[in-house]
């Protein structure tokens, strides 16, 4: 405790500094320092000072994003803003305003931002453009309105401006991994507030592999009573070391806890899309229910804590096994709001079919030419049985061997080639690289940066990504709805490593997928996260700062 209060301490010295820079600096440059980039930003003379006579004007739908305006800038500033549905024009207040004829122009995340001396308006046609608005009305504050705590001595200046802004793709996404290290509710909650400061919306949670199921499935309990009492250090440790309660590592999510996370990403406009692995990635389902596997008689014949090094870590994709699983995808269907279900579908180890009497029979039984088309084949009954539900298969690009699945999109990940392969035969893809995306790779010299799985992704390599690649033509980059930074967790143990490996990375990414392309420049970008960093400081997100020297 008296570690956390040192470092509060010092986050809020660090903010009331801030606020004396900006009121040396004048108001001019402050609205260079909101990431991502808006998309246009006037500067004007002077700045509005927020106080508790300020009124936070909202009606109708509105008033949802008041409220929650008010909550967000109460505890740095040690008072509430009175919420109304009007006041008069000429008093102090704050303005939120839908206005469905602004669709056309900004979609349905944008917003217009609009601060006087005398009042502040934020316009939008959508209930997320408001959202967005209010998220750049906070970084155009000092940083210490990001303060969990009443800071004192601070005048809430904003910088007259006006910004009109929008974002250039729909799917701007993080993934997490809990199913390597569980990650406990309330960390996911601090992980989805931060994304929302950057205007990410998607974030996929990666439920299952072979080191552990962390999601509650009613008809299959086994799935959470036997499958998530492992980790990534338990497997990855000699049997012997880890002792007779090893696998009481681990953890999982209840379906109440799972509904409430949705709940919490919802209200900051983040989709949580789920990913539930198959055909591979599936250690975990296969010791908790061996008749899914290769060879279930023998697997089922071991004890439950045996299973796990002794089992092929892919399922058996008879009709038994595609039953089972669209039973999961069921009461997933009912957990998540997202239209996207992830299926991963990525490093199979088909060579365990090849050499399975089992398997073979089964191909000369559905008429299959190899096993590459039993892969496709099992995917295809996940894309038939989550259309039939009225949800979309996303998986991993190695969803494309054997024939893609009719309604798939493409998440691509080993480069780019398969997510231009998807856009071309007209398939919606999400672009997800290794090479830019995977915060989980160092992002500094191995020797002087915590563990990591090796690469090399560091923060100006981010920086300078493109999601659409040049091999596309105009019409195939229509299928490209954005991309994704991924935090696999098998070296990613704490929310501290967490925070370190995502940020400043995220927020570089956040700009690479709202922003224009034109737009950016790196230098500049380096001059306007130095003062974000200031906000992060506030927030207590640990941060690597070594790319970020004057």
């Amino acid at each position: 405790m008296a570690e956390y209060a040192r470092q509060r301490q010092t986050s809020i010295i660090v903010a009331i500094l801030a606020c004396l820079w900006v009121a040396i600096a004048g108001g001019a440059s402050e609205t260079t320092n909101v990431i991502p980039l808006p998309v246009a930003s006037e500067a004007r003379e002077g700045s509005f000072v927020i106080t508790p006579a300020t009124q936070v004007i909202a009606e109708g739908d509105a008033s949802p994003e008041s409220a929650r305006l008010v909550e967000a800038l109460a505890p740095a500033m040690g008072f509430p803003l009175t919420r109304a549905h009007a006041a008069p024009q000429e008093e102090s207040a704050i303005r939120l305003h839908l206005d469905p004829a602004l669709k056309g122009r900004l979609g349905e995340e944008g917003y217009e931002l609009d601060v006087t001396t005398a009042s502040i308006e934020i316009r939008a046609a959508g209930t997320a453009g408001l959202f967005y608005g209010v998220q750049t009305l906070r970084q155009l504050l000092p940083p210490a309105i990001f303060s969990e705590e009443k800071v004192d001595g601070v005048a809430w200046a904003v910088p007259c401006v006006r910004i009109t802004d929008y974002p250039r793709f729909g799917w701007r996404g993080l993934l997490i991994d809990p199913a390597r290290h569980f990650i406990p509710v309330r960390d996911v909650e601090r992980f989805i507030d931060v994304m929302a400061l950057h205007k990410f919306n998607r974030l996929q949670i990666h439920f299952t592999d072979d080191q552990g199921w962390r999601i509650e499935i009613k008809k299959y309990p086994g799935l959470v009573e036997i499958g998530s009492k492992m980790d990534f250090t338990a497997i990855a440790q000699p049997a012997e070391s880890r002792g007779t309660d090893g696998r009481s590592l681990g953890g999982f999510y209840t379906q109440e806890e799972i509904r409430h996370l949705v709940r919490y990403a919802a209200d900051r406009y983040i989709t949580i899309v789920p990913e539930i692995e198959m055909p591979a990635h599936t250690g975990a389902a296969i010791v908790s229910y061996p008749q899914i596997g290769l060879y279930p008689e023998k697997l089922g014949a071991l004890a439950p804590g045996q299973r796990w090094t002794a089992n092929e870590r892919v399922l058996a994709p008879r009709p038994q096994t595609a039953a089972f699983m669209q039973d999961v995808l069921a009461e997933v269907i009912e957990l998540f709001q997202s239209h996207y279900i992830h299926i991963g579908g990525d490093e199979a180890n088909i060579d365990h079919w090849r050499q399975c009497p089992e398997m073979q029979t089964l191909m000369a039984s559905l008429n299959l030419k190899n096993v590459e088309e039993l892969h496709s084949w099992f995917i295809r009954q996940m894309d038939m049985f989550l259309t039939s539900r009225g949800r979309q298969l996303i998986g991993w690009d190695e969803i494309l061997q054997g024939g893609l699945a009719e309604g798939a999109v493409v998440m691509s990940w080993r480069g780019v080639e398969g997510g231009i392969t998807a856009a071309r035969a007209g398939h919606d893809v999400v672009m997800a690289p290794t090479s830019h995306t995977y915060f989980d790779y160092y992002q500094g010299p191995p020797e002087t940066e915590p563990k990591a799985i090796g690469g090399d992704v560091p923060l100006a390599k981010v920086y300078a990504y493109e999601p659409i690649p040049a091999a596309l033509t105009a019409e195939q980059a229509k299928h490209v709805l954005g991309g994704q930074g991924q935090l696999w967790g098998e070296f990613i143990s704490t929310a501290g490593h967490r925070q370190y490996m995502t940020y400043p990375r995220a927020a570089a990414l956040a700009e690479v997928l709202w922003s224009r392309p034109q737009d950016r420049d790196y230098d500049r970008f380096l001059i306007r996260l130095r003062e974000h960093v200031k906000r992060l400081d506030v927030l207590g997100v640990n941060y690597r700062s070594k790319d970020l020297g004057e």
